[in-house]
């Protein structure tokens, strides 16, 4: 899936030769269309799923006045627009009709009944199926990009047929939705319907403004690849689709975003995807949920993200606190995060007791108890960095 849709401000540029005039709701133009839709009554309005622009002749409507609440459902069910077949059935739009697709920015459409809708309905769905399958088209070369960047005959031609180029510099988000648990204790994932939502909110912002953008479904996760942007710019786009999917956003629900590095060219898009996606996992493993996390600014995480050897850092976090987190393991103590803790406050025992609500004294303890495993003097400044980044090697282990 991408975000090529097409815009309804080209659909209705396509359809005016059939007499169609927008009536209301211009500032709603830049909506996307993924489908059309014959809606006749209110109760067919609430089978919409949103992004598709709505057609009625009011044939199933019991009065002239229905006609709102049709708007009201469509709107409400995240419809495009609607094209208002005017005849027999519905002779006038009211001036209500007109007020609330203004109010809400819903595109509304009129066609004489002398035009027969069927025509434009299937121009519509033609140019809705060709944008389709060159986003399809699109998706495939992404996603062969990101897996199989050594076969090049995947990705580079297909991109290029559909204006995305080898030579130009990419950058990719990896955002995961979220929900918490009471019983597991740890965020899980949410259903594929509820994640369809996010990357709909996220796909309407992408079209809206026009940037240059895919949007792929991977692994259950939301990825984005931005073309010829540099980091700033990504920065704002993805904070930009945060604010959107945070308006959907249920109280239980988590959303962690990684930013991998710009690229040079469409080869390292799958290293972007991977750093990307580690960085997401290190939001979420550190519980920071709702702010992007770049690599441009992933400091000493960045030098470890590029061990490409994890023998090499599992040798050095077993060579630091491996130990400390076996004691943990086997007899069920927190010494591993008392040093965290410890460490976090630059070896401050008053604040770690504070934050840890215990006794200094009891900190005290655990920290020559943790000396004693280790062999270390915490009091050294190179010992406690070298365990700092051994708590750092343990974090992306475990992601």
């Amino acid at each position: 899936m991408t975000a090529m849709t097409v815009r309804l401000k080209e659909l209705f540029e396509q359809a005016k030769d059939h007499e169609v005039t927008l009536l209301a709701g211009q500032n709603g133009l830049e909506r996307p269309v993924r489908w059309v839709h014959m809606v006749e009554n209110e109760e067919i309005a609430g089978f919409l799923e949103g992004q598709e622009i709505a057609f009625t002749t009011g044939i199933g409507l019991e009065s002239q006045e229905d006609l709102i609440s049709v708007v009201r459902k469509c709107d409400e069910n995240g419809a495009s627009g609607l094209v208002v077949n005017v005849g027999p059935f519905i002779r006038q739009i009211s001036p209500e009709v007109i007020r609330y697709c203004n109010a809400h920015d819903f595109p509304l459409f009129r066609v004489p009944w002398s035009v027969h809708m069927a025509q434009i309905m299937h121009q519509f769905s033609l140019t809705i199926t060709m944008s389709e399958k060159h986003s399809m088209e699109l998706a495939a070369a992404l996603e062969n990009a990101i897996f199989w960047p050594d076969r090049e005959e995947l990705y580079m031609d297909y991109m290029d047929q559909n204006g995305f180029g080898q030579q130009w510099n990419y950058c990719v988000g990896v955002m995961e939705v979220c929900a918490c648990d009471d019983r597991q204790g740890t965020p899980a994932r949410v259903n594929d319907t509820r994640l369809a939502a996010f990357v709909r909110a996220a796909e309407s912002l992408i079209t809206r403004h026009q940037w240059r953008a895919a949007l792929l479904q991977l692994e259950h996760r939301m990825v984005m690849v931005f073309a010829r942007y540099d980091i700033d710019k990504v920065e704002a786009m993805v904070r930009s689709v945060l604010a959107a999917c945070r308006r959907i956003t249920n109280d239980d629900e988590l959303l962690y975003l990684g930013i991998g590095k710009v690229t040079r060219t469409a080869r390292c898009i799958g290293k972007s995807y991977a750093q990307g996606l580690k960085l997401e996992r290190l939001q979420k493993h550190r519980g920071r949920d709702g702010e992007p996390f770049l690599y441009e600014d992933s400091g000493v995480d960045k030098l470890l993200l590029s061990i490409p050897d994890t023998e090499i850092l599992e040798d050095y976090y077993e060579s630091t606190i491996g130990p400390l987190v076996e004691h943990d393991r086997v007899n069920n103590t927190d010494l591993t995060e008392t040093l965290r803790t410890y460490l976090r406050f630059s070896g401050s025992v008053k604040e770690t007791a504070e934050t840890m609500i215990v006794h200094r004294n009891t900190v005290t303890y655990k920290i020559n108890k943790i000396e004693h495993i280790l062999g270390m003097n915490l009091s050294d400044f190179a010992a406690r960095e070298q365990l700092s980044l051994g708590l750092r090697v343990r974090e992306i282990l475990d992601c």
